[in-house]
């Protein structure tokens, strides 16, 4: 199993953006029903949306699952924007021309993904992944 926090932040809207990731895996030595945090990814993606940071936030989480050959496991992918949340999800359609590149990269890579949960949760339980996002935009 692979735990993945992730955001992306934007001042300005547009403005400067960056991306935070946190990925916790199973531990790999012992036999333990434990995972613990492995990477945590942040990134200056230059100017951009908050959606479009949220987006290439999610979009890089599960290509870090593909690039280390972790399609095998299942996948938690955890984010504050229910509109991301619910677009990845199918509920919401995405309109955004901007929005659309990502979205189909993001259908495209999980694909290859044997299980892949996009679950919402509050802004305060990703504070990891924010602050990481946050402090790489400085």
């Amino acid at each position: 199993m692979i735990v993945i926090i992730c955001d992306g932040a934007s001042r300005g809207n547009p403005g400067p953006a960056s991306i935070g990731i946190i990925i916790w895996e199973r531990y790999r030595e012992s036999n333990q029903r434990m995972i613990k945090p492995t990477r945590v990814i942040k990134s200056f993606i230059g100017n951009a949306t908050n959606m479009e940071a949220e987006w290439t936030a999610l979009l890089r989480a599960v290509c870090f699952v593909v690039d280390h050959n972790l399609q095998e496991e299942e996948t938690y992918i955890y984010n504050d924007s229910q509109t991301v949340v619910k677009q990845a999800n199918d509920i919401w359609k995405v309109k955004h021309d901007n929005i659309k590149p990502l979205y189909a990269a993001f259908k495209k890579t999980i694909n290859k993904l044997s299980k892949v949960n996009v679950i919402w949760v509050p802004r305060q339980l990703i504070y990891l992944a924010d602050k990481a996002a946050q402090q790489e935009r400085r």
